[in-house]
């Protein structure tokens, strides 16, 4: 037998079983980056949803007619805890990185300062509330774009 030969086939088996487990390991690599990816674009659309879904089932709470403040600040504070807004916060914190943790703490406290503000007896017509709109609204905003942030460092 031809030593020449042998080792011919024997080098095209190991280079044909290396580049198929080159490939399959890149395919591998972009599939975990992908779903990472989609993981991160759902928590982060969660978290805001709920965060949207408790400033607005608190105004919907704030505009009732009731006879007690204190009841009225009961049902503000019991939409802001039914919103499943930290429960959403709280799937983000433990995974996502600093920047976006500290962001979404800005926003999720910065709401905590509308629910205080419209238990307190402050109506959505107020100057107090508009204030606290506007922070929360801005705290908000800055955290999409720490969210789009990190989303684009992970497609890349």
């Amino acid at each position: 037998m031809d030593w020449g030969t042998l080792v011919g086939t024997a080098l095209g088996a190991v280079l044909g079983v290396g580049a198929t487990l080159a490939g399959e390991h890149l395919r591998w690599r972009r599939t975990v980056r992908d779903n990472r990816l989609q993981d991160r674009r759902t928590m982060y659309a969660d978290c805001l949803v709920a965060l949207r879904r408790a400033h607005e089932a608190m105004r919907l709470a704030a505009d009732e007619e009731y006879s007690d403040p204190k009841a009225r600040a009961a049902k503000i504070r019991q939409a802001f805890q039914g919103s499943g807004c930290d429960e959403a916060r709280e799937r983000l914190v433990l995974t996502a990185a600093t920047e976006v943790m500290e962001a979404i703490d800005a926003s999720y406290h910065s709401l905590r300062e509308v629910r205080e503000t419209l238990a307190s007896g402050c109506t959505v017509a107020s100057d107090e509330y508009h204030a606290a709109r506007q922070a929360h609204g801005d705290a908000t905003r800055a955290a999409r774009t720490v969210f789009r942030r990190d989303l684009a460092t992970l497609e890349l």
